[in-house]
Order: C-alpha cells, then structure tokens, then sequence
C-alpha cells in the first residue's frame, strides 16, 4: 500500500467500527429505557451513528479502488469485529454493565472525544473536500449528542461537580489510548509472526506429500494381511 494512503484508510475502517459500536449500544440504551422520551432520545443518537457508520464506510470504499486488491480486502467491514477490536464488549452492552449516571457520563466524554477525534480526520481529508463537509456536519452531531447528555446531568444530577466529569473524561482518554496501544501491538506481533505460520504450513505441506498413503488402503485388502506397522 502507498504510505500516504495507508494513516487515512486506517483511521476511517477503525472510526467507522468506533461509530457503529456506538450505534449498537445506542440501540441497546434504548431497548433499556424507561421512559419513551428517553428511548426516543437514544432513538435518534443510534440513527445518526448508523449514519455516521455509513459515511466512513462510503469514503473508505471510494479510497480502497486505488490500492492493492489485498489490502482492500484487509480493510473490508465485518460487523463481528466490533466486539474483536473493542469497541462493544463481549460480556454485554454499556447499558446493562454500568449505572444510568456512569452511562451518560460515559456518553458525555466520549461524544466530545470523538468531535476532537473528527477534527484530526478532517484534516487528513481536507476542511474544504465533500468529504471534509461530511465529516463536519458529523461534528455537529456529536456536540449535539454532548449536549444532550450535559442536559441530561444537570437536570437529573445537579450536585454533580465539574471535577467528577472531568474525571470520567480522563478515565475514557486513557481507555481509548489503550485500544489504540492493543491494536497496535496485535499489528506488530502479526508482521513477526505471519512469516512463521506461512513457513510451518509450507513444511507441513511438504511432509504430507512425501508421505507414502499407499499403505493406509483399504480396498480389496485382507485386513489380517495388513502389516502391524500400518494404522487402521
């Protein structure tokens, strides 16, 4: 792949699995509510990351035609890997391992991590390009999504202290980092060992075929006759 592809191709497939997660547990948050203003609420956040999945899925489509065949089909979407990469946990949905109150602070710091994420995104695709448009209007989204969830602390939270939010932003900074540093290392550790893997199916293969699986037939044979050396 030519290198001044690859950092843009990378971080739109990985936002585009980060806003279908989102979507996902959106979705979840729904199902979960109590109150119908509230599932109408996580409702339309679930639609807009759909959407936004969308978006990131089309300009990584559009980028994937001018690279190698192999490394556009690294970079095809498997919804499965949402949970492999971390972006949904396999023991459950946000909804159903967290309070109500730990939920909404979750979604207020990571929707305004997210907008600061897009800005370096629009960077790479140009503030003036189509896309750089979409990607803005996608920063729309997400401070609105911000919004919300403040709206949300104040009215049903209102002793909540400025330090506790920043606190839970600090927390989910350093979880993204993490996922980032995980997904890097697996990068790496899959280059050191590709090359091994190929290598042992390669001499495997060449011990299958210099194999004599004569002895191992069966048909028109005295099973009596067969030697003790053989295996039934």
């Amino acid at each position: 792949m030519r290198s001044d592809h690859s950092p843009t191709l990378n971080v739109l497939s990985e936002t585009a699995y980060a806003e279908y997660g989102s979507a996902l547990e959106m979705l979840a948050a729904c199902k979960a509510a109590n109150k119908p203003t509230h599932a109408y609420g996580y409702f339309e956040h679930a639609k807009d990351e759909y959407n936004h999945t969308g978006a990131f899925l089309s300009m990584l489509s559009t980028r994937s035609q001018i690279v190698p065949c192999n490394t556009a089909r690294q970079l095809r979407f498997n919804s499965s890997s949402v949970i492999t990469k971390g972006y949904v946990d396999s023991e459950g949905y946000l909804i159903e391992n967290l309070n109500i109150k730990d939920f909404i602070a979750f979604v207020y710091t990571n929707e305004l991590l997210a907008k600061s994420s897009f800005e370096k995104i629009l960077k790479l695709v140009g503030p003036s390009s189509i896309d750089g448009e979409t990607i803005s209007g996608i920063m729309r989204d997400e401070l609105r999504h911000h919004g919300f969830a403040e709206e949300h602390f104040l009215h049903y939270y209102p002793a909540l202290q400025p330090w506790q939010l920043r606190f839970y932003r600090i927390r989910e900074t350093i979880k993204n980092k993490s996922r980032k540093l995980i997904r890097q290392n697996v990068e790496f550790l899959e280059k050191i060992f590709k090359p091994l893997y190929s290598l042992m199916s390669y001499l495997v293969a060449r011990l299958v075929l210099a194999v004599n699986l004569d002895v191992f037939k069966r048909d028109g044979k005295n099973l009596l006759d067969i030697p003790t050396k053989s295996i039934l």
